[in-house]
């Protein structure tokens, strides 16, 4: 919500109900104010609001969020450099390694994942949605982003601290410092449980002009990505992949 500067409440409002609709949606105007908190009339007021620019749609009763956030999203992703030379490559990595390949960056210090391929993948793995947020210091992309931007982590930690997702992550501020040196020395990430306790994943950094402008990284259930297969043979392709990127991104 608000960082303390000067913010509408209306606004905030409208992207409460927005959230609400993209995590729970369709639904009706009662279920909207139960879940957001906001009196009934207001709901209304703003999914009113929201109907008329195009963002909105009632059908029935109920109300859904439009296609036009897919036009939106589209629209910005295109408009990334990074976006337009990595998914080629990315695309290649997910074909190879029949799995879920990611490609994130960094936005008010959480990753977001800008594109997304699964690969062959034939099961669903619980990850965020492309455009989600996801911590940092609990992901593999997200930690081999910081290990190379000290500045990075250190603001991480004072503005955000480091919160707990499951046991294994990593909330102690020294013992994460430790391992992003580890991870700046050795070139990659591993997340071991610690955002999700059914997910793994191997990650690199997309590092130009010596500053990370994202990574990549392979996720899939604790069941599949493991021995071997993590430690060596994806390591190898991540890291590979990301050299391409960097040679891709360095020619522009």
């Amino acid at each position: 919500m608000s960082d303390g500067s000067t913010t509408i409440n209306a606004v905030e409002t409208s992207f409460q109900i927005i959230d609400v609709l993209a995590d729970h949606g369709p639904l009706r105007v009662t279920e909207l104010a139960e879940e957001t908190g906001v009196p009934k009339g207001t709901v209304h007021k703003h999914l009113a609001t929201l109907r008329g620019v195009g963002y909105v749609v009632k059908e029935e009763k109920v109300y859904r969020l439009s296609l036009q956030y897919l036009r939106v999203g589209k629209r910005i992703q295109k408009r990334s450099k990074l976006f337009r030379l990595a998914k080629p490559i990315v695309d290649e990595l997910a074909k190879t390694t029949r799995a879920t390949t990611n490609l994130m960056i960094v936005e008010e210090e959480r990753g977001v994942y800008l594109y997304r391929n699964d690969g062959m993948s034939v099961e669903s793995d619980p990850l965020p949605a492309v455009g989600g947020r996801v911590p940092l210091h609990a992901t593999a992309g997200g930690k081999a982003i910081l290990s190379q931007s000290l500045e990075l982590t250190e603001k991480l930690i004072e503005d955000h601290g480091l919160q707990q997702f499951t046991e294994k992550t990593i909330i102690d501020k020294q013992e994460l410092r430790n391992e992003l040196r580890s991870i700046r020395d050795q070139g990659v990430a591993f997340e071991r449980g610690e955002h999700d306790p059914a997910v793994q994943c191997v990650g690199a950094p997309i590092v130009v002009d010596d500053e990370p402008v994202g990574a990549v990284s392979i996720s899939g259930n604790i069941d599949r990505m493991i021995g071997k297969k993590l430690e060596e043979d994806l390591t190898g392709l991540v890291v590979s992949t990301v050299s391409e990127i960097e040679i891709a991104l360095l020619r522009q």
